[in-house]
């Protein structure tokens, strides 16, 4: 994302070119290990941070809706995170074996847990059914991070309380709630669940910077405080992304107004 504000104003050809470069470095790389793991890290650097670099950068050229580029480029990270879990299965339980040591180890820095075998089965259990919820979530949180780059590098700013996604990403949320309700597929709706409750999380982040932006722009030692509570504490991020979810329906930014207003202004 960082990278796409330097290939903003550059050719449609060179973006190819460049992105053929990088997934032959990619490639090159992992072509003389063995370890599948290898080839799953060389995929996600393919396919989700390249190519979603680049289909990001396309959408925005020919739209130059920066909501509905950066929307597209969630939810096909969110994709991805489940072709993923389906395509590389065999090499995340190969990976999560691997890992066992790693869960003991931290099961006995904690008193009140037993590092026994049914423990770390269940660790690798819940690593393996939500994967694409645990992949999905950080590719979201580092995808909104390198946005804040992105509008540092380049011409096409968008102040972060501006932030709103298209109503149609409600359908996916809809879809992510009526696959909890079955018990078939009730792993794959609450992975969708919680990766589009990061996306909400966004868009609840930027309400609250429309709300309290001008204040704690010159208050910055409040506006760490209130950063580290917001991350510290799990019912105010709950509470945070159900707000981005009511910011559909309510719009409490009353942003449509505004864009109303400028579209019938002659200036």
């Amino acid at each position: 994302m960082a990278y796409c504000g330097k290939i903003w104003h550059q050719t449609l050809q060179k973006q190819i070119i460049a992105f053929a470069a990088y997934i032959l470095i990619i490639l090159g790389l992992a072509f003389f290990e063995k370890d599948p793991a290898v080839w799953l890290n060389a995929s996600d650097a393919i396919i989700g941070v390249g190519l979603g670099a680049v289909l990001f950068t396309l959408i925005l050229k020919s739209r130059m809706n920066i909501n509905l580029a950066l929307a597209l480029l969630l939810i096909f990270e969110v994709g991805y995170c489940f072709f993923r879990n389906w395509m590389y299965a065999p090499t995340l339980a190969a990976v999560s074996q691997q890992m066992a040591p790693m869960y003991e180890t931290y099961l006995k820095r904690i008193p009140a847990l037993r590092p026994d075998k049914e423990a770390i089965a269940w660790i690798q259990l819940f690593m393996l059914n939500y994967q694409a919820a645990i992949i999905g979530s950080l590719q979201i949180a580092g995808t909104f991070l390198g946005l804040l780059l992105f509008n540092m590098a380049s011409a096409f700013k968008l102040p972060i309380r501006l932030i709103k996604f298209p109503y149609a990403t409600v359908y996916v949320l809809i879809a992510a709630l009526g696959l909890t309700l079955y018990p078939v597929t009730r792993m794959w709706g609450i992975n969708l669940l919680v990766c589009m409750s990061m996306i909400y999380l966004i868009q609840g982040v930027a309400i609250l910077s429309y709300a309290w932006g001008d204040f704690f722009q010159k208050a910055k030692l409040l506006r760490t405080f209130l950063i580290m509570a917001i991350i510290l504490n799990y019912p105010i991020l709950v509470l945070i992304a159900l707000t981005g979810v009511l910011d559909v329906w309510f719009d409490f930014r009353k942003l449509t107004l505004v864009e109303e207003k400028h579209e019938s202004d002659i200036n």
